[in-house]
């Protein structure tokens, strides 16, 4: 009985010891849920909305600290873009005026109203290497705190806007370490982004003292930006240094400001933006409006309503990983699930992919909606996996080349049992199945026209942000040595065609080059028009049955809408 009682004793510590275990672990994960739901968290390189949905930053930023006033018109009119974050410049009193907490708080206000994330930071220590500037800074976020407390979940704190601006990550991360814990004691439990050293140009003081500034953090709440201008965004390599040198500290990153060029050169935009969105990096560009004459060229818009763009607000909403093409509403205001990708779907099977050319292996019918890569392998479809397609009448499948529809494209309206014939067996990586607009392709008796988004697309891609063009859209991004966009033209005879070709150029004259059926024919000009209208290029000859026109990229970046023979 003794032995008994001694087993049985020893059963119920050990028993006693696992449940205080599970329920610490419990406990432990109901107070990282509770941390999760209550605003945005940073894990790692990530930044995790208030649903724990990854958020990534596509933004404006808004100079409200010295134009006071404008700030409902800038704000509506930054949404209606597409950005999903607006950096927003305030004063504290130091040199930019003094905003208020009411004043604050209706910045947080509209910016939730247009279902914007607010990211917030005091303008007046820019440049500046004098701690009082920055002490000052969090003096003031712990004066406004009531503003903050309770806006977890739609605003981020951006302590001091370029603090330290001469390159020393020491003494950058001295003045950062003793900072944030002041903001901390006051309770202020908002994300933290912290700029770089060096006027915002200076991410070696992230590689080699970001561990530190994050760790002074109780919250381990604090992400951090670079402002890529002439000397951190010059150039591709600099930039993918800058970037993963803090992604590989295991930090996360924001690109707090960007532009077309500045002060003392150029900058690569459009690596930023490309490798942002390769590496799941935000990006905030500089900025609404109100840049001044010295620096117009970084004015995203030609007024404060949005009302038309600058060739730098062109490229930061319509490039292919530009705002508008990569952005996604935070779901603390969408709803979203799956952080924003959905799937507008009709009743039946309207198109199928096989696994094998002429219609063999395993084949998925597909329904009207969109499939990017991670829907498509939920229904059984493996990368680069397509090998043929058949799609009912009246419907086209669009199959491209890269996940979330980007990249080279391929367009069927008709079956096709072996798509190596265009160069697209097993690259499929996203799927688009629609309807045809009637409009899209137009025959009569003596004329034939081909929207150039049907065709298929080489480093560009398909856009529809400036209006008038025909069709569902037109084809941007001609820039690079390479790109052409091609269509095919099923003439009902041989013989000699005129040639129109409705395009915009709205920054110059453009020359790019024609090819017909493989056969460079000539150098076509496109001049200046901010409208899309047609330029007559003269007489092609055509064969009977199909043929193929390209335009490929010469002097750049036409922005091309459709094609249109005429027999003679």
């Amino acid at each position: 009985m003794a032995k008994f009682l001694a087993k049985l004793k020893k059963k119920i510590i050990v028993a006693t010891i696992v449940l205080a275990q599970v329920v610490a672990m419990a406990t432990s994960m109901t107070a990282y849920a509770a941390s999760s739901k209550s605003g945005f968290r940073v894990e790692g390189t990530k930044l995790y909305d208030a649903n724990g949905k990854e958020f990534v930053m596509r933004g404006i930023n808004h100079a409200h600290a010295w134009y006071k006033g404008n700030e409902e018109t800038a704000i509506s009119a930054i949404a209606k873009t597409g950005a999903n974050t607006v950096r927003i410049a305030v004063g504290d009193g130091e040199q930019w005026g003094y905003d208020d907490i009411n004043t604050l708080k209706n910045l947080i206000s509209l910016c939730e109203k247009n279902k914007l994330v607010a990211v917030v930071e005091v303008h007046d220590a820019t440049g500046s290497d004098d701690i009082s500037k920055l002490n000052n800074a969090v003096s003031y976020w712990v004066k406004m705190k009531d503003a903050l407390i309770g806006k977890e979940d739609t605003v981020i704190l951006n302590i001091a806007n370029e603090w330290f601006g001469t390159w020393d990550g020491k003494k950058w991360a001295e003045g950062y370490k003793q900072a944030i814990p002041k903001l901390r004691n006051a309770g202020i439990k908002n994300t933290i982004m912290i700029d770089c050293a060096g006027w915002g140009q200076y991410p070696k003081s992230i590689h080699n003292y970001g561990k530190e500034v994050f760790n002074a953090d109780s919250e381990k709440n604090t992400m951090f930006s670079i402002h890529m201008y002439e000397y951190a965004g010059g150039d591709a390599d600099t930039i993918k240094n800058n970037i993963d040198g803090v992604l590989n500290q295991g930090l996360a990153l924001s690109i707090g400001e960007f532009g077309i060029k500045h002060t003392n050169g150029d900058v690569d935009e459009k690596t930023i933006m490309s490798y942002c969105q390769e590496k799941s990096v935000g990006y905030i560009g500089w900025s609404w409006y109100g840049n001044g004459d010295e620096w117009k060229y970084l004015d995203i818009a030609n007024d404060w309503s949005g009302n038309s763009f600058s060739e730098w607000g062109n490229v930061l909403l319509n490039y292919k990983d530009g705002i508008k093409n990569t952005s996604k509403i935070c779901s603390v205001y969408s709803g979203s699930s799956d952080n924003g990708n959905t799937t507008d779907i009709e009743d039946e099977a309207i198109a199928t992919v096989y696994e094998k050319v002429k219609y063999k292996g395993k084949k998925v019918d597909l329904k009207v909606g969109t499939y990017t890569l991670s829907e498509m392998k939920k229904l059984g479809i493996k990368n680069d996996w397509v090998s043929a397609v058949k799609v009912k009448s009246g419907y086209k499948i669009t199959l491209y080349e890269d996940d979330n529809f980007k990249g080279n494209k391929l367009v069927k309206k008709s079956n096709n049992s072996d798509l190596n014939k265009h160069n697209f067996d097993n690259i499929t990586s996203s799927i688009k199945v629609e309807k045809i607009n009637s409009s899209n392709t137009t025959t009569t008796a003596t004329s034939i026209t081909v929207e150039a988004e049907e065709g298929i697309l080489h480093g560009v891609y398909s856009n529809n942000k400036i209006s008038g063009y025909s069709g569902s859209g037109y084809v941007d991004d001609m820039e690079t040595d390479g790109d052409y966009v091609e269509v095919t033209i099923d003439a009902p005879k041989g013989g000699n065609y005129n040639l129109d070709i409705r395009y915009a150029s709205p920054y110059d004259k453009k020359i790019e080059t024609l090819y017909v059926n493989g056969s460079k024919i000539k150098d076509v000009e496109f001049p200046k028009t901010s409208t899309f209208k047609s330029v007559s290029v003269g007489t092609i000859d055509l064969k009977a049955g199909k043929n193929t026109i390209r335009i490929q990229k010469n002097w750049g970046w036409t922005l091309m809408d459709s094609f249109t023979v005429t027999s003679k």
